[in-house]
């Protein structure tokens, strides 16, 4: 139960944390508009005002969800610092209330927002980035807007498909090519084993390696909504399983029961990872990996989703040491700590991606490398501050 205290230190955390949320998202938006403005009268298509505030009111989710633990040790340096310069802290933690008690409120308040914010960053801001993606497409020429573009997808370890363009109204794509592989295909080819003399003794052997055994291309691919099976129409297949004789065999419609892709999933084979909710992430780690492609890098990025939420509790950590050793500068300083801690964890995180992605360095813990390293020394910079 909270105390009158906690109520008085969480009430001035909370108004803090809200003043710097909706002035970092302002000036944002200040800044960006003023680098991107000529684009905008500039567009392929004109972009009225309205359409033009909805391109930003789609950027908020996005801007809110990178700002919010820049906010949170924002917020705990000027709250405790307040408190410091006053001396309230000091009578506080003379009335036998420790450190981590005093900060008890603001942890808690963190873990709320946080919980919040993996909800908030796994699926509202994926939403509003695909809105605000569709905009760019549709005013401003960056990507295709209403389907997508030279798609190449392997299926499975043993099929690639390519497509040219895919209208997701109708469920059509152009210029299809289907390519079926062997894994397994013996080729033969001649070994030199020795020599005599001038001569060299040879003799064949065999070994196995990747083949195509077929090629297929249609003019288009349809998909049947009813019976869930993907259509080829005025194509020819070619059987290449023997080089020396390639048979053609021209169709009019031919039925492709074995593409293990849905039309959704085209759609957003060229969506980035921004515009991917939590379980369609998790569908494209999965086709990937069914493909037989790596998927290292998108595992870390995927493991992220969950890991950087939690960095708006744990960045807390660092504004509460602080205040005690009656830090000098005023508000100048905390703006420049909170720059240097946030730069660190992001050049930490950046660090630790490469580490996985140039060694074989597990996805998860690159992911939460940076949270377990904040964590450590916050705890340790606490434990240090209550000891003085």
């Amino acid at each position: 139960m909270l105390d009158r205290i906690d109520r008085y230190i969480l009430r001035q955390f909370v108004l803090t944390f809200i003043f710097g949320v909706l002035a970092f998202v302002v000036i944002y938006i200040a800044v960006d508009l003023m680098e991107h403005l000529d684009d905008f009268f500039d567009a392929p298509v004109k972009m009225t005002a309205w359409v033009i505030v909805q391109y930003y009111l789609f950027s908020v989710p996005d801007i809110v969800q990178l700002v919010v633990p820049i906010a949170m040790l924002l917020a705990s340096l000027f709250t405790l610092g307040k408190m410091d310069t006053s001396h309230e802290l000091t009578a506080v933690r003379a009335a036998g209330r420790s450190l981590p008690r005093i900060a008890l409120p603001l942890f808690a308040f963190g873990l709320l927002i946080s919980a919040g914010m993996l909800y908030f960053d796994g699926w509202v801001v994926p939403t509003s980035n695909k809105s605000k993606a569709a905009i760019n497409r549709k005013y401003l020429g960056r990507g295709f807007f209403g389907g997508a573009q030279d798609i190449y997808m392997r299926i499975s370890p043993t099929m690639n498909l390519t497509i040219d363009y895919f209208d997701a109204a109708s469920n059509t794509a152009t210029n299809v090519s289907i390519e079926r592989f062997d894994t397994t295909a013996p080729i033969t080819f001649t070994k030199i084993t020795g020599r005599q003399g001038s001569v060299l003794e040879k003799t064949l052997d065999t070994t196995v390696a990747i083949s195509i055994t077929e090629r297929i291309d249609a003019a288009t691919m349809l998909f049947d909504t009813t019976r869930k099976v993907w259509i080829l129409r005025d194509g020819v297949a070619r059987n290449l399983k023997d080089p020396l004789k390639i048979a053609l065999t021209p169709f009019t419609t031919r039925e492709m029961p074995g593409i293990p892709v849905t039309p959704r999933e085209l759609d957003q084979s060229q969506q980035n990872a921004g515009e991917l909710t939590i379980p369609e992430f998790r569908e494209r780690v999965e086709r990937e990996r069914t493909g037989g492609r790596e998927v290292n890098r998108l595992l870390v990025d995927y493991y992220a989703r969950y890991a950087f939420p939690f960095s708006a509790v744990i960045v807390i950590f660092f504004g509460i040491p602080s205040p005690g050793g009656q830090r000098k500068g005023g508000a100048a300083i905390t703006v420049a700590i909170t720059a240097l801690i946030s730069a660190i964890y992001l050049v930490l995180t950046e660090v630790s991606k490469a580490f996985s992605y140039g060694a074989d360095f597990p996805p998860m813990l690159t992911a939460w490398m940076a949270n377990i390293v904040f964590v450590v020394v916050g705890m340790f910079n606490l434990i240090r501050a209550e000891r003085r």
